[in-house]
């Protein structure tokens, strides 16, 4: 059996992430302890995951393998189960916060399938919260609802889940349609709009002789539907959304603004987790200075702050708010 109780905790993260089909290694394992640790200092030495890898397989007989395609483990049956790593009585608290934020992001059949899953849970088990909380009263309010057929996300959520093409009829955001054959890697959520992000490798009439890497947004999907034509995942599709980046806009290496001190509090909160990038002044001003910035990021927000800021670089930028201005004030006039 485990050591103490931190190795019981690795095995119980690794665990989670071969049920997650993430195909664990030393550097995914190391990657997902840093995320989880508030100062991102996580170590562990790579023996002592190999070693932990062991102990699930010979202690808890784990049916742990290795797949070289994918530089990762796998649970070759994926219905195995251990009651001895379970660390903590099972609650269904998070279970049925969870299922309210669901009610907010995810569109049908998903939706209610989350609904039925904790439903049957709540049967057996008790909520974990206190006897005086009205759930009814907490609410996730997701103010973009785009519209989505309940048909066309569920083919496209199989078709990634399965790793199988699509077909797919889809619109530009200037209204051009055409068929495209698509690989869908990933599947995001971002600001309220689902997005496929994958490999383009043809139409139905004909094969790119070199596919490519784009981004569909769902909800410009008339019609779907899922071959039976197979892919191999690849993981590096998932640089940068890692990162918060779903695309990949250009970017300005530093943007430096200046924050009038009757907006400086909202400021303050919005960028607490970043208090390196925010210099007072002794007016009650800010510096705010924001590295790797994609430039509709700093343009949204310059307006968010409701003219309370003055660009002090890059020029660029400057320039493209002065363009926005005399647009929008001729626009009025």
């Amino acid at each position: 059996m485990p050591a103490n109780k931190n190795q019981l905790l690795r095995l119980q993260v690794i665990l989670e992430l071969l049920r997650k089909n993430t195909y664990p290694n030393y550097s995914r394992f190391m990657a997902e302890m840093k995320r989880r640790d508030l100062a991102g200092a996580y170590s562990l030495a790579d023996k002592t995951f190999r070693r932990d890898m062991e102990v699930l397989r010979s202690e808890f007989g784990a049916p742990v393998e290795y797949e070289p395609t994918e530089h990762g483990f796998f649970l070759s049956d994926p219905e195995w189960f251990s009651k001895d790593l379970l660390v903590e009585p099972f609650k269904i608290k998070s279970a049925v916060l969870g299922q309210m934020a669901a009610q907010s992001l995810m569109p049908e059949p998903l939706r209610g399938e989350i609904n039925k899953a904790v439903q049957a849970l709540l049967t057996q088990h008790e909520t974990g919260f206190s006897a005086l909380a009205e759930l009814d009263m907490m609410q996730v309010i997701n103010p973009v609802q785009l519209p989505l057929s309940p048909d066309i996300f569920c083919t496209v959520f199989k078709a990634w889940e399965q790793r199988h093409r699509l077909r797919l009829s889809y619109s530009t955001a200037k209204g051009k349609e055409s068929d495209k054959i698509f690989e869908p890697h990933v599947i995001a959520w971002q600001a309220g709009v689902w997005y496929l992000k994958g490999r383009l490798v043809g139409t139905p009439k004909y094969s790119y002789g070199k596919p490519y890497n784009t981004i569909l947004a769902l909800h410009r999907i008339s019609a779907a539907e899922m071959t039976d034509m197979s892919f191999a995942s690849d993981r590096q599709l998932l640089n940068g959304i890692n990162d918060g980046k779903l695309f990949d806009f250009p970017r300005m290496p530093e943007v430096c603004l200046f924050i009038q001190p009757d907006f400086a509090k909202p400021v303050r909160e919005r960028y607490a987790n970043k208090p390196e990038c925010l210099e007072a002044q002794k007016d009650g001003s800010l510096r705010l200075t924001l590295h790797d910035v994609a430039e509709h990021e700093a343009v949204d927000l310059i307006f968010w702050a409701r003219g309370q800021v003055k660009v002090i670089s890059p020029d660029s930028l400057r320039q493209t708010i002065i363009d926005i201005a005399e647009t929008v004030l001729r626009l009025q006039s």
